[in-house]
């Protein structure tokens, strides 16, 4: 089992305010193999995908005699198939020239090598999102689920011995750690259709996680980090207990909001939208709730996992329950790191939160 947390769990599982009414784009999703145009040299693709998150928004710019294509799709066979229309269909002979990562989940770069392999592409990524994949890649399966094990044990999850689970990293959907062209960083100016497209690295769903601004046309290509009507999963990693991604993604929130507030947003899942603003509160406040709900809920002694219940409607199972439990330990960290809660391990090495 994986814990690079690309996945997300179900909205109706979680506790959230009431959302904001957003302004979604008229047109319809383009079919596989299609494409439907949304500014000048800016076309919007659909990968299908083999999970519950069954697609992946993928954004394709005139680049010269080519194409620059924002984000892949997995290194499955549904996904290849995808593409092998739309080179028919959309590309024509162009070839991809350069291929922009926006962070280093396998539905956003699994296909990298194969595409770098057909068209020769470039690929430009964060440095740290490349460098993370690598070490993903090289970790030892069994290795990683031992890893994964100790920290769902600090957390007051037991996997029995034996669970095929805890060997299935997903590693299938990535075609491999494909070759570093360049590392744009926070700043930088890609000219790319007919605009000049700001670089604005976030993080909290993924560290080295990059945008795409272009404040001309106002269009934000946002990868994960602004989803239209689930929010993206914010959780501590077997690879980094202690980290405070969920600190990372409300100051990224923050960042944000520099963009116009009618820029029409380029999400990888769901459909473009307008008020980004108002999405921006309505994540911003997602968060600060399940913040008031731990608080209450650690006025006794509690480990991740029973905190739980006051995330979520259900407790989620299977992977879900991991991203779940995660994302928990994302929210008992923010308020440890704030000194609201403390944490204590017991002699049997489990942890638990209560207030001070």
């Amino acid at each position: 089992m994986s814990d690079r947390g690309g996945a997300i769990t179900r909205e109706g599982e979680r506790w959230r305010p009431e959302p904001r009414e957003l302004e979604f784009l008229h047109a319809e999703p383009p079919a596989t193999g299609h494409a439907h145009a949304i500014a000048d040299g800016l076309l919007w693709l659909r990968i299908p995908l083999p999970m519950e998150l069954n697609h992946i928004n993928v954004w394709l710019l005139e680049d010269g005699d080519g194409w620059l294509l924002v984000d892949t799709g997995m290194a499955e066979a549904v996904c290849r198939e995808a593409w092998l229309q739309l080179e028919r269909h959309v590309l024509r002979g162009r070839p991809i020239k350069r291929l922009f990562v926006t962070h280093d989940h396998p539905d956003h770069m699994g296909l990298a090598p194969w595409l770098v392999e057909r068209h020769g592409a470039a690929v430009w990524m964060a440095e740290y999102a490349h460098r993370s994949s690598g070490e993903f890649l090289r970790t030892d399966p069994d290795a990683l689920a031992a890893r994964i094990r100790g920290f769902l044990h600090l957390h007051g999850v037991e996997v029995p011995p034996g669970v095929a689970a805890m060997r299935g990293d997903h590693r299938e959907w990535y075609g491999g750690w494909p070759p570093l062209a360049h590392a744009p960083v926070d700043g930088d100016v890609i000219e790319a259709g007919a605009g000049r497209w700001r670089v604005i690295e976030t993080a909290g769903h993924c560290r080295g996680h990059l945008c795409l601004y272009d404040a001309d046309w106002r269009l934000l290509i946002s990868g994960d980090q602004v989803l239209p009507t689930i929010s993206p999963n914010v959780s501590v990693l077997s690879s980094a207990p202690d980290a405070d991604p969920l600190r990372e993604f409300l100051e990224s929130i923050e960042r944000l909001r520099a963009c116009a507030p009618d820029t029409l947003v380029l999400p990888s899942h769901g459909r473009p939208f307008r008020r980004l603003h108002a999405r921006l509160d309505d994540l911003q406040a997602h968060h600060l709730q399940q913040l008031e709900a731990l608080r209450a809920h650690c006025r006794e002694p509690q480990t991740a996992f029973e905190v739980l219940p006051a995330m979520f409607r259900r407790v989620p199972r299977g992977f879900h329950r991991l991203l779940a439990v995660g994302e928990a330990v994302a929210h008992l960290n923010y308020l440890c790191g704030r000194g609201d809660l403390e944490r204590c391990v017991d002699g049997s090495g489990v942890a638990r939160f209560v207030t001070r």
